[in-house]
Parts: structure tokens; sequence; C-alpha cells
């Protein structure tokens, strides 16, 4: 029987309401996801997505604040349950996001608007939808 993989992710926004998002490669495959990872036995939810973004980007003095969703994707081969907390990064890492650690499937971070987005051809998890809800959200809570 195969495992539930609980994955930790990371809803940064910069000040002009961009998505922070990281371009991963696996084999031949190219996506776009929230930053983040999986929780390990024994740590906090909180202490899990602080060790994922430094480990992945290098960033340290996060604050992770509220829950912003939790999602499930559940698949023949594979069932994870994505958390998502609204993260708040130091000013450096929001003017220069593209800190990346010896991870190797790690490629690229940046930020990106709702039209790219919507107008990119890339590849996005959960999906492209998902991403588009979430800066839709975030910007009807700023108004």
């Amino acid at each position: 029987m195969g495992q539930i993989e609980i994955r930790l992710d990371a809803v940064i926004f910069n000040d002009h309401g961009e998505i922070l998002l990281a371009r991963h490669e696996k084999n031949t495959k190219s996506y776009w996801v929230l930053p983040g990872g999986h929780l390990e036995f024994g740590e906090s939810l909180d202490g899990a997505l602080r060790r994922e973004l430094s480990e992945e980007l290098g960033f340290e003095d996060v604050e992770v604040k509220e829950l912003v969703f939790v999602d499930e994707v559940l698949l023949p081969s594979r069932h994870v349950l994505h958390i998502g907390f609204d993260v708040h990064i130091v000013e450096e890492y929001l003017t220069n996001p593209g800190v990346i650690t010896e991870n190797e499937t790690i490629k690229e971070v940046r930020f990106f608007s709702l039209a790219e987005i919507v107008n990119a051809n890339h590849t996005f998890y959960p999906s492209k939808e998902f991403i588009i809800q979430l800066i839709e959200n975030r910007t009807a809570v700023m108004l």
C-alpha cells in the first residue's frame, strides 16, 4: 500500500501582487510549483516549511503566517495532501528570489504576475487554475 505524502507550500507575494514559484526539472519534465516540500516525521508544519525554504532557496528569517489552503491530489499512483501557508520573507529575497542552493531539481525561482500565469504555456502544479485562484484571492483581500 502506498503512503500519503504531506507537502507544505509557501504562498509568497511581492509588493506587486506577484506570486513566487520555483521551476523543477525531473527526468524530462519541467514544471512550476509553490516553494516548499515534504513534512518529515516528528516535524511541526511551521518547522518543516522553514527547513524546506532554507534548504531549497537559502531563505532564512521567514515568517510562517496563517493557513491559506488545504488541497488534495489523488491519482492512482500518488496521494498528496498540500497544506499552504502565507509566508513573509525579508526584503532582500523579494528583490532577488533567485537564490538556489544545491538542490538539483530546482532550476529557477521567480515571481509571476497574474497575466504571466494566464498567458503561460508552462506546466503548473497542482494546476494553472489553482495558482490563478491564489493570486485572485490575494488581490480580493488587498482591495
